[in-house]
């Protein structure tokens, strides 16, 4: 009965040899680290800055629309400015970091 509890994590649940199959893969990720550039003398996340310009690019979308009378036609504001800057952000990701 013992035993049985050693195999499986905290007395009832998924093995530990299932956890540890699944985490291996992982491993491998961990000498490639994540993408950053030094800005200023510190080392900022590449997300970060795609976050960036999903913002300012989203920003910009609603002034283009509010200028070209569009933004009246749209039903679903949040959505719609989210949306573009999604796409924005990661064709940013797409254009600086791709492979």
């Amino acid at each position: 009965m013992k035993l049985l509890r050693a195999i499986f994590l905290r007395g009832g649940g998924t093995p530990w040899w299932v956890v540890s199959l699944l985490l291996g893969p992982s491993e491998c990720w961990a000498g490639i680290g994540a993408p950053s550039f030094p800005l200023a003398g510190a080392y900022f996340p590449a997300w970060l800055i795609c976050l960036f310009i999903g913002g300012i690019g989203a920003a910009l979308f609603r002034t283009l629309f509010l200028v070209l009378h569009i933004d009246s036609l749209l039903r679903f504001h949040l959505v719609t400015y989210l949306s573009l800057g999604t796409l924005l952000g990661l064709a940013g990701w797409l254009i600086l970091f791709g492979q």
